[in-house]
């Protein structure tokens, strides 16, 4: 199977993010029902990392600071767009402690996922070699989502 590139190149598929926190635009912090979807349907389809940061600062500025379930689902939106651009196939964060699964195509480059992982403080253990797969373990006191969103941005490229 060849991965096309280009112009025309159809967008890689997003990531699948779980976790075991809540993760959602709570009621009573958007109560439009309408600005709410908008907003789903706009993190879903931000073309770009950039265009995400803005989304996040255009809802503060509407809305007021985001609540700890506002902020969870922003960063489940930021790994699933840059995580499936880095071939990454699923994310599970439970308390201080994620797995990251890559798709069987994805070519991952370990010095730049070891050092990105490194700057954020998380220990990482290869689970599997071939489709790589890490279980990262938070040392810091960093949030384990805020130090995956912060070191998978650091290596991601973004399209141009």
């Amino acid at each position: 199977q060849r991965v096309q590139r280009g112009a025309n190149a159809p967008p890689p598929p997003p990531a699948d993010v779980s976790m075991d926190i809540p993760c959602f635009l709570p009621d009573d912090f958007i109560a439009s029902a309408d600005a709410k979807l908008d907003l789903y349907r706009r993190l879903a389809s931000a073309p770009s990392a950039a265009a995400m940061d803005a989304l996040r600062d255009e809802v503060r500025d509407r809305f007021g600071a985001l609540p700890a379930p506002a902020e969870a689902y922003v960063a489940s939106a930021m790994l699933r767009l840059v995580g499936g651009r880095m071939g990454i196939e699923g994310i599970l964060v439970r308390g201080g402690e994620a797995r990251v699964n890559f798709r069987a195509d994805a070519l991952p480059r370990m010095k730049p996922l070891a050092t990105a992982f490194r700057d954020v403080q998380f220990q990482v253990d290869v689970r599997r070699v071939q489709p790589l797969s890490l279980k990262l373990t938070r040392l810091g006191v960093a949030s384990m989502l805020e130090g995956l969103v912060r070191a998978l941005r650091t290596i991601t490229t973004e399209p141009k």
